[in-house]
């Protein structure tokens, strides 16, 4: 037997089109579908935890249910190969911890707000008057800028004073951190950065 298609749609957009193997701090970003040439190819393996036949990786005799969701971990093939040669080490607990942090994880993504502030052609000024630290404009929210200007006014002393200001459109946008959930921003101009780290945990967080 094989996957249903009920179960074969809940494993791949459950995973966030990601490889869901994460273990002792280690993160795989790889997609599972990805273009070569102009052809998609697809990298991704839907994978047993609790081994289907004898000799299997974690096989189990009294196990019922092994082509369904419950029993499946989308991983890309590397990380397959990996988990069934150390099956001492890849147990069945830590298969179903690691889909289990990892779906919740591209779930708390997916929950951020998707709609984006355009703002162009503006001038943000903060006046402050004695202040241990000023920031001029903070972006919390995707938002896509051009040519915007952010001044600090500062009417005494300040110990630190942050402004911002571009001149050719900016990207700004929310992520969620894989490994512990927290709200990471980022920013470019033109082509972005591949990830950027976590303020939180430190962890790298693909910019997808």
């Amino acid at each position: 037997m094989s996957l249903s298609d009920k179960d074969r749609k809940l494993l791949w957009a459950r995973a966030g089109n990601r490889c869901s193997y994460r273990f002792n701090g280690e993160t795989c970003y790889q997609r599972p579908v990805q273009n070569s040439g102009g052809t998609d190819v697809v990298v991704g393996e839907e994978c047993h935890i609790i081994g289907d036949k004898p000799g299997s990786a974690r096989y189990q005799a009294d196990y019922a249910d092994h082509d369904g969701y419950a029993n499946r971990i989308l991983l890309c093939s590397p990380h397959h190969t990996m988990v069934d040669s150390a099956p001492e080490t890849y147990t069945v607990d830590t298969l179903r911890r690691m889909k289990s942090e990892h779906e919740a994880a591209v779930a708390a993504a997916s929950d951020l707000p998707t709609d984006r502030v355009e703002i162009a052609n503006s001038e943000f000024v903060t006046h402050v008057s004695n202040a241990d630290r000023v920031v001029g404009m903070e972006v919390s929210r995707p938002m896509s800028l051009t040519n915007v200007k952010s001044t600090v006014r500062v009417r005494g002393t300040a110990k630190e004073a942050i402004g911002f200001k571009t001149t050719q459109g900016l990207t700004a946008r929310i992520d969620a951190c894989p490994r512990c959930g927290g709200i990471v921003p980022s920013a470019h101009t033109g082509t972005p950065a591949r990830s950027t780290r976590c303020p939180h945990c430190g962890e790298q967080v693909p910019i997808i």
